[in-house]
């Protein structure tokens, strides 16, 4: 229908042109200027409903480039940068991106602009720069007043932040979003940020806040036509659900939205996670074949868009499949993929930790420093002011100006006291009080490096997490986690490293002392968490941990990561073979 409507109106302007007598030339170039907002038109219906059928479009308006407007041309490299993000091509972006972005001085579209550039630097893994690209569209904020620019400023800022795990403050810009449109029930803003607090409540757990938001989100992406967004929902709840339960309801309605996403978007990321989870619920109810089935589907998919995360989770799903089917050395390939996936996830992490920290200080030094010479001009003011005053005021402007100094360095005394406050905690994990990972990896890392004697790195995870934390509550599970570090603290010496990896995932660093040595603090440890009484909580469980330790030079292994992998392949040992043990890498 629409394509019959573009078609009419390109007829009615060639015949009123050439009823009104104009030259050929004339025709010519309405006609191509038609023909390019039709062309803009459909590639911005497919960019949003079918990526894959936007590249031949985008390439005939490519041909047409040099008749182009300027609302015509932003159009086209904005539609291009977003095809381009769909289908996972992020160099290409930034590449596309940044050859247009001088060449945009609407504040309006170049936030939108700004969006893709940060979101393809993200997908990258270039953090800093895409925190900086980030800050400026945040900074546009209060000079926009296109809707559409201001969800694309906020989008960068939630998905950046997502990235890191600041799930908090991503939930201040989804929340931001929700409220752009004020009191509208199914306005396109209140779609994309219920979309967005949804996601991000999935991520942090709190699954049963999400589905309550559900309802509310659906309606408003339905109203504004916006299929795939109510599409994701759908799909992060079931996904949710299928991880859960394994039903064969469940699995059925994943099948479903999987028919749904063919249909309209096959590249999405939420179509590998999709995929995966339905692979590992045919896996616990035992049908092997169909298990391997959507796992390759999925791990080929990952590994097409070179989307390390989904890499990492797809491979271990195929190392269990392959496992199950008896096809071990099948099993082992996988598994070594998927322990250098691990590592690289953790060096991404840590990476992008580094880099949002790195650029936070440098904005608080800024901040500083702009307050400071304000603080300085006004002390001048002040000082001018003296000198033309007259006697009988000299002692109270001197005052006020002893005042504002006063007042200036306690102002400086206390940001530096919350600067150092915030370097510490970056380091402690704020539930356990340990090492988080990033501050774990670096001081490991140096202590393998300061030592020439012995050195081991100790791996340690909670055996059945989940169904404490699905059975009892999440409260229930951070008392674990936090007692739990406790009792292992108390048979850990002053120079061992212990800090928190991620979830219920533990490690230890020690130094000068030989295996054998480590394996009896292991073993301590492990019989001291098995005793831990659970009544304190409010509940009673059995709480145990599997463990798994590795030496340098086992192997050749001579650093802190070759040994951490190493403790990694131990602890996946302790896990197959029963849990609640402890095993080393031989």
């Amino acid at each position: 229908m629409n394509m019959m409507k573009s078609q009419f109106v390109l007829r009615f302007i060639l015949l009123m042109l050439l009823f009104f007598g104009s030259g050929s030339s004339l025709l010519v170039a309405a006609e191509t200027q038609v023909e390019v907002d039709v062309l803009l038109e459909y590639a911005k219906q497919y960019v949003d409903s079918a990526p894959e059928k936007s590249v031949a479009v985008l390439d005939q308006l490519k041909k047409l480039e040099s008749t182009f407007t300027n609302k015509q041309k932003e159009l086209f490299y904005f539609h291009s940068a977003a095809s381009l993000a769909l289908r996972g091509k992020h160099k290409e972006r930034v590449v596309l991106v940044e050859s247009f972005l001088n060449q945009v001085t609407n504040p309006n579209i170049r936030v939108k602009f700004l969006y893709q550039l940060s979101d393809a630097y993200t997908n990258l893994g270039e953090y800093e720069n895409a925190l900086a690209v980030m800050n400026q569209a945040i900074i546009l904020l209060p000079k926009l007043d296109d809707l559409g620019a201001k969800n694309n400023a906020l989008q960068a800022a939630i998905s950046f932040y997502n990235s890191l795990h600041a799930y908090d403050e991503a939930m201040v810009y989804a929340d931001r979003m929700s409220e752009l449109e004020g009191d509208a029930v199914n306005s396109l803003s209140k779609c994309y940020g219920l979309a967005n607090r949804i996601e991000i409540y999935f991520l942090r757990g709190a699954n049963a806040q999400a589905r309550l938001l559900m309802p509310e989100a659906m309606a408003a992406c339905d109203a504004n036509d916006h299929k795939i967004i109510t599409l994701i929902v759908k799909a992060l709840n079931v996904i949710d659900l299928v991880n859960a339960e394994y039903s064969d309801r469940d699995i059925n309605a994943g099948l479903s939205i999987l028919m749904d996403f063919s249909r309209i978007n096959q590249t999405s990321d939420y179509v590998t996670q999709l995929e995966d989870a339905i692979a590992n619920a045919y896996l616990k109810k035992g049908n092997f074949s169909s298990a391997e089935r959507y796992a390759f589907q999925a791990y080929k998919r990952a590994k097409s868009e070179n989307i390390v995360q989904l890499m990492e989770k797809t491979s271990e799903t195929m190392a269990a499949i392959k496992r199950e089917q008896g096809q071990l050395k099948s099993s082992l390939e996988y598994y070594d993929i998927n322990l250098a996936l691990k590592k690289k996830v953790l060096d991404d992490q840590l990476h992008k930790n580094l880099a949002y920290q790195r650029v936070k200080f440098d904005m608080q030094d800024k901040a500083n420093e702009l307050a400071l010479s304000e603080q300085k001009n006004k002390t001048l003011t002040i000082e001018k002011a003296l000198q033309q005053g007259k006697n009988q005021n000299l002692l109270l402007l001197m005052t006020l100006g002893l005042i504002l100094l006063t007042i200036l360095g306690a102002w400086l005394v206390r940001t530096l006291r919350q600067k150092n406050i915030f370097r510490t905690s970056a380091q402690i994990d704020g539930l356990t009080l340990v090492s988080n990972r990033a501050h774990f990896m670096d001081c490991a890392t140096q202590a393998f490096k300061n030592s020439d004697g012995h050195a081991s790195v100790v791996l340690f995870d909670m055996d059945h997490f989940k169904k404490i934390n699905d059975t009892f509550g999440h409260a229930a599970g951070d008392w674990v986690l936090k007692t739990v570090c406790d009792t292992v603290k108390m048979h850990l010496r002053k120079t061992d490293i212990f800090g928190r990896l991620g979830g219920e995932e533990f490690a230890i660093s020690l130094s000068g002392i030989n295996q054998e040595e480590v394996l009896i603090l292991a073993e301590r440890c492990r019989a001291a968490i098995a005793e831990i009484d659970s009544n304190p909580c409010g509940f009673r469980f059995l709480i145990t941990a599997s463990f798994g330790l590795a030496t340098r030079g086992i192997r050749g292994h001579m650093n802190f990561e070759e040994t951490l992998a190493g403790a990694d392949k131990a602890l996946y040992f302790s896990k197959n073979e029963g849990r609640n043990r402890v095993s080393v890498f031989q």
